[in-house]
């Protein structure tokens, strides 16, 4: 395995807090928020809820050897809130910066909140990092995976965000940490995925904006073919 591979083998994490609100005010506690590449921290019944829910309507839910094997073959991204995480805002403000609504926000809205990672390689952040144990997450509420032969090709799929969840920048903060890891691939050719957009352009624009993506239709340099094999539903 070449070195630019076995680096992104390597599990990284991203932090971030924020302050906790009751009845729209800001309380003294803090909501603590991780990302991780490390697929092994998945709970694989809470995932298949999601794979079985309509808000994943393009997937299924799997057996269980069939979706750890899918997890170990891609480059997953779990996005957890570490309910035990939480701190108080006198023990939490140790963090080096304080990230701007571009770097936290989804793309329509933003959201305060303090950002740090930790990797087991070196990784360029939009703030310097704090160095922080391996996180320990308790409820996964949000997902991704690329399919990648982690040197050329980066495919993202299986994008979730738990609805409860949805319209806090959480979202947004999710596909940033994906394309920080794909911008670290030197000789990558192509990220791609698949949107179902039905007249809605909110799903290509939030790609246009966090990923750079841009669609290819007829007449493009490049045209997406498709065959649907016996997994797909819609």
């Amino acid at each position: 395995m070449s070195h630019i591979a076995s680096a992104l083998q390597q599990s990284r994490t991203w932090v971030q807090t924020r302050p906790r609100t009751r009845d729209g005010s800001k309380t003294n506690m803090n909501m603590k928020f991780l990302v991780s590449t490390d697929a092994s921290l998945i709970p694989i019944p809470q995932l298949n809820k999601a794979f079985a829910s309509d808000d994943m309507y393009w997937a299924t839910a799997l057996p269980e050897t069939a979706m750890r094997e899918m997890l170990d073959n891609s480059l997953c991204f779990g996005l957890y809130y570490d309910d035990d995480g939480s701190t108080s805002t006198s023990t939490s403000e140790t963090a080096s910066a304080t990230a701007s609504s571009s770097a936290t926000g989804s793309a329509s809205g933003s959201a305060s909140a303090t950002a740090t990672a930790t990797s087991s390689s070196s990784s360029k952040l939009e703030s310097d990092p704090l160095v922080e144990p391996e996180p320990k997450p308790t409820t996964l509420i949000g997902f991704a995976r690329a399919i990648t032969d982690r040197v050329t090709f980066f495919y993202l799929t299986d994008v979730y965000v738990a609805p409860e969840w949805q319209g806090q920048g959480l979202g947004g903060w999710l596909i940033r940490c994906v394309q920080e890891l794909a911008e670290d691939m030197p000789y990558l050719r192509r990220t791609m995925c698949i949107i179902g957009h039905k007249g809605d352009n909110s799903p290509l624009e939030f790609y246009r904006k966090l990923m750079k993506m841009e669609p290819l239709g007829v007449g493009d340099k490049a045209m997406v073919l498709s065959w649907n094999g016996p997994g797909c539903v819609f």
